[in-house]
């Protein structure tokens, strides 16, 4: 256990408050996230990816709820410092405290998100306008593109998903619109959105090909459809999955799906674990 950590944003383990909101924004050490030992469930979406380490920092009982609920799912907790009125007396003397509740952000969207923002958005002129995440999950990508100044929707069948996606929304400081859908049944899916609406689609690692239809019909012509789910070859992986054909893109299939849209990237790209992942990026046609 540390009396005073020093970390900084080149050390490999992060630091995370795990105490109240009310007591991180009263005093904190510096580049601290702030996640309360009692969201780590709702919240849990935040956290970095499972290879870096943690080190926690809060009131002893705070700290022995976090370590317990993040070892066991496969974190690492490298070191904790338990907070004390001393060591918020020793911080303001070196400077190194904090006040309010602005966080250290952790997470981060898909690379291939990034990718479109910096690369892709400066170099074709996009300007942000409405968007649309198609079974969004806990609302990464969608939260990272509201705070681009895309107008986001997400669209999810799970109440519990959507319920994370306003959590994240309201920590990241944005507006997001959700809606409960469940996009494999009725005649149209997308029923609530109207034609040449949206300027930009986003799907991540989900496939159901009846869809394609509504997702053009939704998109304004010139719209953007970022598009990033397995491949044929993941079966063949040591993980193994998804297998089914059905959950699985062929090679060139997103190309020949919007022909007549101009492609703007289109690669496969492979992720640690060998299984391959379509990043497809398109403009849809006049």
């Amino acid at each position: 256990m540390s009396d005073h950590p020093k970390i900084t944003e080149h050390d490999s383990a992060v630091l995370i408050d795990c105490r109240s909101e009310q007591e991180y924004a009263d005093g904190h050490i510096a580049g601290a996230c702030s996640i309360p030992a009692d969201s780590l469930f709702q919240r849990m979406h935040e956290l970095p990816k499972r290879h870096v380490a943690i080190h926690l920092c809060g009131n002893p009982d705070d700290i022995e709820q976090a370590t317990h609920y993040l070892i066991d799912r496969g974190h690492t907790v490298t070191d904790h410092t338990v907070w004390s009125a001393a060591l918020k007396q020793q911080l303001a003397a070196e400077g190194t405290l904090e006040t309010g509740c602005e966080s250290r952000q952790l997470w981060q969207p898909a690379p291939l998100l990034q990718r479109f923002v910096n690369e892709i958005v400066p170099h074709y002129g996009i300007v942000p306008g409405i968007g649309l995440d198609i079974a969004c999950g806990a609302g990464r990508d969608l939260t990272y593109l509201a705070t681009q100044g895309w107008q986001m929707t997400g669209i999810d069948q799970s109440a519990d998903s959507l319920e994370r996606v306003a959590t994240l929304a309201k920590y990241c400081k944005v507006e997001i619109d959700t809606r409960q859908l469940n996009l494999e049944t009725g005649s149209d899916p997308l029923t609530e959105f109207a034609d040449n609406s949206v300027d930009l689609i986003c799907v991540a690692r989900y496939l159901h090909r009846p869809l394609f239809p509504f997702i053009k019909r939704v998109l304004k012509p010139g719209g953007i459809i970022i598009y990033q789910t397995f491949m044929v070859g993941c079966e063949l992986t040591t993980v193994g999955r998804p297998r089914n054909p059905n959950f699985l893109l062929k090679e060139s299939e997103l190309a020949e799906i919007f022909s007549g849209a101009e492609i703007l990237l289109d690669e496969v790209e492979i992720l640690d674990d060998g299984r391959p992942v379509a990043a497809f990026i398109a403009r849809q046609g006049d």
